[in-house]
């Protein structure tokens, strides 16, 4: 049977982005069957440029963005599906390179990631660990394109924040095969474009990956790297309260224990995940202070939504 493209585009208040995503879509190699717009509740003219760039718009009362994306599924006619934000934009073959996986065999794919525009230092170091983590030994843990059935064999996503990631484990756990579309481009406009975005995504995602994917796959937990940051954490402190009690003298293990957690996820990066003489050493050095800033503020949500925080 042939198979059938529905694009589901899920967006709230998204008028400055939408059009153009639309836009990407419908210049597409290989046309999809439809191309649905989920307004999520819109307070601007989300719905209005959708209707005015003749694709489907479903407007629902505003919902969790994982029921919003089940939502969308539900209302598609193709056989298979496949999801984008309305920051993102697509190369022409992405829905050709998508079909193309599951014409051999796939039952969920994912494409590659790009950052659209990198036009800073933490963008365009970004953009090139996006290319490098396709290029060398991605293994997909999570798809954003299904055959429909299947997506209603698991149950569709859940009424959560890191819905694709939860609805990729179960996915996985099912025993069906997700494939990566390597020619398959989006390019993502939004967040995060500094730093700063990205400490607080880190924390944001890890406390709510806490929430619904460790709570509902406990397997998963990462319980050896939870364990070093808490014994890091306690380290630092053992060193306040030495420089209290002992001497100052011992505050000095605090620089100290930052600049080694910081050479050796370096040297890990650049030797042990083959970085070297393939991305440029200044990528290399500041994908490794994301690496760090990460490895400091997402075990903190973890801890944050794990411990401390009863979902709803």
């Amino acid at each position: 049977m042939k198979q059938t493209f529905s694009i589901i585009i899920n967006a709230f208040n998204e008028e400055k982005d939408l059009a153009e995503c639309i836009r990407s879509l419908k210049k597409q190699s290989v046309k999809p069957l439809e191309i649905i717009v989920i307004d999520n509740g819109s307070k601007d003219n989300t719905a209005q440029i959708a209707k005015n760039e003749r694709v489907k718009v479903f407007t629902i009362k505003p919902r969790s963005r994982g029921l919003a994306r089940d939502y969308g599924w539900k209302v598609a006619k193709g056989t298979i599906v496949a999801y984008l934000d309305a920051d993102m934009i697509v190369n022409e073959d992405w829905v050709k390179e998508i079909l193309k996986k599951f014409d051999t065999g796939a039952d969920g794919v994912i494409d590659r990631i790009r950052v659209w525009n990198p036009n800073n230092h933490f963008t365009k170091s970004l953009d090139a660990f996006y290319k490098y983590r396709v290029d060398y030994n991605y293994v997909p843990f999570l798809a954003w394109a299904f055959k429909r059935k299947l997506l209603k064999e698991v149950g569709g996503f859940m009424n959560t924040w890191i819905e694709d990631g939860e609805l990729g484990k179960r996915f996985l756990k099912a025993g069906y095969k997700i494939m990566l579309a390597e020619k398959a481009i989006r390019y993502h406009k939004g967040p995060p474009r500094t730093f700063s975005d990205m400490l607080k995504r880190n924390y944001f995602f890890g406390k709510n990956e806490a929430l619904s994917i460790y709570k509902n796959h406990p397997e998963t937990f990462p319980r050896i790297r939870i364990s070093l940051y808490l014994g890091f954490i306690a380290l630092e402190i053992l060193a306040v309260i030495g420089a209290i009690i002992i001497s100052p003298l011992t505050l000095i293990w605090i620089p100290l224990s930052f600049f080694l957690m910081y050479f050796i996820l370096c040297f890990k990066f650049l030797f042990i995940n083959g970085a070297y003489g393939k991305v440029s050493i200044t990528n290399c050095l500041l994908i490794t202070v994301s690496s760090f800033l990460r490895a400091l503020i997402w075990p903190a949500g973890i801890i944050k939504g794990y411990y401390f925080t009863k979902q709803k």
